[in-house]
């Protein structure tokens, strides 16, 4: 680098023709001021291929922001082509493997960042450009003698040249930083990774749990009692009945019951003998999920404030912790009765931040249902959807509205 330019011109470079540059962009908002420090010097081809993005859907919504970017910054004078590879997370997994539980910026980064750049020189080199490079060095948290490393080695591999820069110098990342403001981009908080996103979600001060299908292994009996019961006084119910009240706490259930099935019972009745049904299975047949203890503890190793945010009733919860030997992991339990609403609105997610002392930034919501996930990250909170199998019909809603979904919850332990 010399001191004008976060980049090396090399004895081979000449202004006339412009040079053609490939540039591997880890996004658009990295790309900007690069693409700017560049395009007087170069003809520059943007490639946007990150297989560590995690999901697909923030991938596409990254690549998107990308493509957006090129075409609003290109001129005549200075064209901005750009080229989008296909979603292949699995190319991504292969070099992860055994590194999945390494912090950020080491081998799993590295070999991360050799993926990127190998795919940026193998298609630089077929394709006939000149040079190749990545903006990944704008970055403040990555290093650029190691990437510089990486990259001249596969310029000879591939017999292209590699341009040699730490786009960060020279205020690199602070522009970027303006250009995106400027042009209204998404700019994301994390690299992309799940294994990044697992890490930042563990830096949060406060965790507010859903109960049923994310701590207790008990949405099964959740599926049933509403049929069980009507049956149990006579009556047919509705094929949809499960839908009708998935999103209910058990009193609105109870009057939705009474309502529609014509019951001479009252509606304090019905919650009484549903109320029973349900403190026998917390009593007695509420475990935790899979994975859940071990999160728990090793949370709570780590200095993270945990509340249960739940429509059930308090004594119930309170009894499966009990059972469970997990009363004191939790500052406390708070419900949607306690609130007056259900998880249809927020109000319970920002009253338990409230109560742990803690902004809404600091706080991250583990939820298993769809209704909950959308509700909570509409509120602006990060969301763990925790796999239900009772909701897997809802995959495609779940996966759109939360952070990171994870099989157990162990997944976001790091070693």
């Amino acid at each position: 680098m010399n001191k004008k330019l976060p980049f090396v011109l090399d004895e081979h470079y000449t202004p006339n023709p412009k040079p053609t540059l490939l540039l591997h962009s880890c996004c658009a908002p990295c790309s900007s001021s690069v693409i700017e420090m560049l395009r007087e010097h170069f003809r520059i081809t943007v490639l946007y291929y990150n297989p560590n993005i995690f999901p697909e859907s923030e991938y596409i919504k990254r690549c998107e922001e990308q493509r957006l970017f090129c075409q609003s910054f290109s001129s005549p004078d200075n064209p901005i082509a750009f080229v989008a590879a296909d979603y292949r997370s699995d190319e991504f997994e292969k070099i992860a493997k055994g590194k999945e539980h390494l912090r950020e910026g080491g081998d799993r980064c590295i070999a991360c960042y050799a993926l990127r750049l190998g795919e940026a020189a193998r298609y630089a080199a077929q394709n006939g450009f000149d040079y190749f490079t990545t903006t990944l060095s704008v970055s403040p948290l990555k290093d650029a003698a190691r990437l510089n490393a990486i990259g001249e080695k596969l310029a000879k591999t591939y017999e292209i040249k590699y341009l040699t820069s730490d786009f960060k110098k020279q205020n690199g990342y602070k522009r970027s930083c303006e250009l995106s403001k400027q042009y209204g981009m998404y700019r994301q908080d994390f690299c992309g990774c799940k294994y990044s996103l697992a890490e930042r979600i563990l830096s949060a001060k406060g965790f507010v749990f859903d109960a049923d299908g994310t701590l207790f292994d008990t949405m099964g009996f959740y599926e049933t009692f509403a049929s069980e019961y009507v049956r149990s006084l006579g009556f047919e119910p509705a094929p949809d009945l499960r839908e009708q009240i998935r999103s209910f706490t058990i009193r609105e259930c109870c009057e939705l019951l009474k309502s529609t099935y014509s019951v001479s019972k009252t509606t304090e009745e019905i919650y009484d003998e549903i109320s029973r049904m349900i403190a026998n299975l917390y009593a007695k047949d509420a475990p935790f999920k899979a994975g859940v203890l071990e999160f728990l503890r090793y949370a709570k190793s780590k200095g993270i404030k945990m509340c249960i945010a739940t429509a059930t009733d308090k004594n119930h919860i309170e009894a499966a912790l009990a059972a469970c030997n997990a009363e004191d992991m939790f500052e406390f339990v708070l419900t949607c009765s306690d609130v007056g609403v259900s998880k249809r609105e927020s109000v319970i997610y920002d009253e338990s931040a409230k109560r742990l002392g803690l902004e809404k930034r600091d706080v991250v919501v583990f939820e298993d249902a769809h209704h909950a996930i959308v509700t909570a990250k509409a509120a602006n909170y990060r969301v763990v959807a925790v796999r239900e199998e009772t909701e897997l019909k809802f995959a495609d809603v779940i996966e759109a509205n939360s952070d990171i979904y994870v099989e157990t919850m162990t997944q976001l332990i790091q070693k």
